[in-house]
């Protein structure tokens, strides 16, 4: 068993800068694992939370990252699957109550029905020809689901939007067509109906980037059902005004929203990584907690729209 107590990055208070601190290892309760974490991917939602509060705003102190690698340390009770020693990676709830599930420490719980196997090489719906529009396809949530959506699903029509230095990446991941994010509002609703083959056939709309809903709703057919995905909080009341027959849901980065489906994701990830389905996306590494000026300039640039290749961080 580790010392019971290690290293942390904590974010004390909303809109200042990442610390070095220090907080209690805690002990994995029933379908949960303790992790020893080798690494943990930095995301721009962890801008978010430590700039905006999202997600944890009213839980501080906090830690941040939810994309988790690392070494079964302890098993659960009840928990066959996973044993010490095994390596492992996964999602951690960003709804959890506590920082116990958080990466940028040096131990973190997960859940047994959140993670699969990996190896030492391994460091994240519409009829098959009805379009699915991707916003912020350049992502690397969008890019994990391009490729889902493709070779696991079967769709055929993803019209991907993004900058253009992600084309050759979404073609390899079967978008059927690349938008250029950077060209005029009218533009990218001109070429993205026409990749449709009409504006009344955009219903489906994954939104990766956009903070508001204008620019999906511009896209979107205005008199049959649509239904909009976005990962950034959206106010459903205020997309029914502009259209009414329009479904909106936000995604978060937690298992509870495979639901059902959730084991049998993590236990098939490992291979679809194996087979090529999915790719692991560029990155930089950073070794050691203590580095928290290199990590608070990583989340400066995500909140300025840069920040890629995205950095993990080895605790």
């Amino acid at each position: 068993m580790p010392a019971r107590t290690q290293n942390a990055a904590y974010v004390y208070e909303v809109g200042k800068s990442v610390q070095l601190g220090e907080r209690d290892i805690p002990s994995p309760k029933a379908n949960e694992v303790l992790v020893k974490v080798t690494s943990v991917q930095l995301l721009p939602h962890d801008a978010y939370g430590r700039d905006k509060g999202l997600f944890f705003g009213e839980k501080l102190p906090w830690v941040l990252g939810s994309s988790i690698a690392g070494v079964v340390e302890e098993a659960g009770p009840g928990v066959i699957a996973f044993k010490p020693g095994d390596r492992v990676f996964g999602i951690s709830n960003l709804g959890h109550p506590t920082p116990d599930q958080a990466g940028l420490q040096q131990y973190a719980i997960l859940q047994a029905d959140s993670i699969g196997h990996t190896s030492d090489h391994v460091a994240a719906l519409p009829n098959l020809e009805e379009p699915m529009v991707v916003l912020g396809a350049g992502t690397n949530v969008a890019k994990l689901f391009t490729r889902l959506a493709t070779q696991v699903l079967g769709l055929r029509n993803i019209i991907a939007v993004a900058d253009t230095s992600n084309t050759a990446e979404l073609e390899r991941a079967r978008a059927r067509h690349v938008i250029d994010r950077h060209a005029t509002d009218a533009s990218i609703i001109s070429q993205v109906h026409a990749a449709a083959g009409g504006a009344d056939r955009v219903a489906h709309i994954m939104d990766c980037a956009s903070w508001g809903h204008s620019p999906a709703t511009a896209l979107m057919v205005r008199d049959r059902p649509s239904r909009l995905v976005t990962l950034h909080v959206v106010n459903e009341a205020q997309v029914q005004v502009e259209r009414p027959l329009c479904h909106a849901t936000i995604v978060q980065c937690s298992n509870a929203n495979l639901g059902e489906h959730a084991a049998a994701f993590w236990r098939k990830l490992p291979r679809w990584l194996e087979q090529g389905i999915v790719e692991p996306t560029a990155f930089r590494t950073l070794d050691g907690l203590e580095h928290v000026a290199a990590i608070n300039k990583q989340l400066n640039e995500y909140a300025a729209g840069k920040g890629f290749p995205q950095l993990i961080v080895h605790p």
